[in-house]
């Protein structure tokens, strides 16, 4: 009998746990994403940054648009804000950047928001590119 009381709080508590593991794991993916976004961005690897934006937001050839004649400088994370159910991430973000034939340095303060596809086990930004200024 004490076997089964454990069996079955074993079995009740299972599920929570790989509730657990799989939030954890969605967030441990969402470290590697901002980690390989952030170095791809800060490189001017702009062929990387666009695979990150969600395709239903803005197709690639317009994304690479965006970013046409320019530079990163720097891109810095300014805050974070989680959703509850950990599938959501808004970030505050500031950008110094600078346009080949101009070489004057700006900076843009903007937010990204990204969601976690659960059909791709990935996240993906929701939000395009800003427009930069080339003044």
């Amino acid at each position: 009998m004490k076997n089964l009381i454990i069996a079955t709080a074993v079995l009740i508590c299972l599920p929570l746990g790989c509730a657990s593991i799989s939030e954890h794991g969605k967030m441990e993916a969402y470290g590697r994403t901002m980690d390989s976004y952030g170095t791809a961005l800060r490189l001017s690897d702009f062929n990387a940054v666009c695979q990150y934006i969600d395709p239903m937001v803005m197709g690639r050839s317009d994304c690479m648009k965006r970013y046409e004649n320019m530079k990163i400088v720097s891109y810095d994370l300014l805050g974070v804000t989680v959703a509850k159910d950990r599938r959501e991430v808004t970030q505050a973000v500031e950008v110094e950047y600078y346009f080949l034939d101009r070489y004057v340095v700006k900076k843009i303060g903007f937010e990204q928001s990204w969601r976690y596809r659960e059909d791709m086990k990935d996240w993906l930004l929701q939000t395009s590119p800003p427009h930069f200024e080339p003044r």
